[in-house]
C-alpha cells in the first residue's frame, strides 16, 4: 500500500511545484496589476455587485486568461532572458519548456471555459485579449520585437481589460470610464518603454528593435521622458478638472518620478537599470488603488 501511496503524493507534489512555478513565470506583480484593473474596470460603471457569481466568474475568466498569455510569453523569452541574466524559473531551468507550455494550455482551456458561461461579448473579450497575447509573443512578426508595435498591443490589453470589466458589469461603459481607460493604457504604451533599459544585452542580441536598441540608451530615455511627462501632465489636468477621474492624479506625481530616473539611472547594472520600470509599476498600482478607492468613496 505505501508503495502506491507515495509515487502519487511524490507526482502531486511535483505537479504543485510546477504550477507554483508557472505563477512565479506569469509574474504575480503583473497578475496583481490586472486584477486591480478588473475590479477598477467593474467599479467605474458605479454600483458593481460582487456579490454576483457573475463578476467573480469574469474575473477569473480574465485572471486566468492573464496568467497563461504570460506564461506563452515567458516561453517565447527563454533565450533572450537568458542572455539578460533573468532570474524567471523558465530562464534558470527550474521549469521546463513542456511543462509550462501544458498549464498554459490548460490555463486557456478554463479561462474560455468560464467565459462560455458569461454574455457573448465577455467570451469575445477573453478570446481578443488571448490573441493581443499571442500576437505579442509569438512568431517571426511577434510584436515584442518592435517597440512601438509592443506597447501598443500591451495597451490595447490594458484598455480591454477595463472595457470587458465595465461590460460585464453594467452593459454599458460611461464616457469617464473611457477616459479613465485610455490615459491609463497612454500610461503603458509610453511609459512601459522603462522596461526595456534594463535588456538591452538580450535583445539585441535577439533582434528585437527597442527603443534603447534602436535608438541608443541616451536618447530613448529623453524620448520616454518627455513622452511620460506629456501623459503625466494630461492625467493632472483631467483629474483636477472632472470629479470622477481623480485618481488620474497619481500619474500626475508618477510621472515626475519615473522621468528623473529615466533619465538619471546610469551604467549597465540590470538591477539600477530596472528602477525606472519599477517605478512605472508603482505608477500603475498606485493608480488603480486611487481609483479603488475613490470608486468606493462615491
Amino acid at each position: 500500500m505505501s508503495s502506491a501511496v507515495h509515487p502519487s503524493r511524490a507526482a502531486l507534489a511535483s505537479c504543485a511545484s510546477r504550477v507554483g512555478l508557472a505563477f512565479l513565470e506569469g509574474r504575480p506583480v503583473v497578475l496583481g496589476v490586472f486584477a486591480l484593473r478588473f475590479i477598477v474596470g467593474t467599479l467605474l460603471v458605479g454600483g458593481a455587485d460582487w456579490s454576483s457569481p457573475r463578476l467573480s466568474l469574469a474575473a477569473a475568466s480574465w485572471l486566468l486568461a492573464v496568467w497563461a498569455v504570460y506564461l506563452i510569453n515567458g516561453i517565447s523569452d527563454l533565450e533572450g532572458d537568458r542572455l539578460n541574466g533573468s532570474s524567471r524559473p523558465i530562464a534558470v531551468g527550474r521549469l521546463d519548456v513542456r511543462s509550462a507550455s501544458a498549464i498554459a494550455a490548460i490555463l486557456l482551456a478554463l479561462s474560455l471555459l468560464c467565459a462560455s458561461l458569461l454574455p457573448r461579448a465577455f467570451l469575445g473579450a477573453v478570446v481578443a485579449f488571448v490573441c493581443f497575447g499571442l500576437a505579442y509573443s509569438v512568431g517571426p512578426w511577434a510584436a515584442k520585437k518592435a517597440a512601438i508595435a509592443a506597447l501598443l498591443v500591451a495597451a490595447a490589453g490594458v484598455f480591454l481589460t477595463y472595457l470587458s470589466a465595465a461590460l460585464v458589469a453594467a452593459g454599458t461603459v460611461p464616457a469617464s470610464a473611457l477616459v479613465f481607460a485610455t490615459v491609463a493604457s497612454c500610461w503603458i504604451a509610453v511609459a512601459g518603454h522603462t522596461k526595456d533599459f534594463g535588456d538591452v544585452a538580450g535583445d539585441a542580441a535577439e533582434g528585437r528593435r527597442t527603443l534603447p536598441v534602436m535608438l541608443g540608451v541616451e536618447r530613448a530615455r529623453i524620448l520616454v521622458a518627455a513622452g511620460t511627462g506629456i501623459v503625466s501632465a494630461t492625467a493632472m489636468a483631467l483629474g483636477a478638472v472632472v470629479h470622477q477621474l481623480r485618481a488620474l492624479l497619481v500619474l500626475g506625481v508618477a510621472g515626475p518620478v519615473v522621468i528623473a530616473l529615466t533619465l538619471l539611472v546610469e551604467g549597465t547594472d540590470r538591477r539600477r537599470a530596472k528602477r525606472p520600470y519599477r517605478s512605472f509599476m508603482a505608477g500603475q498600482y498606485a493608480l488603480n488603488v486611487a481609483a479603488l478607492l475613490n470608486a468606493l468613496e462615491s
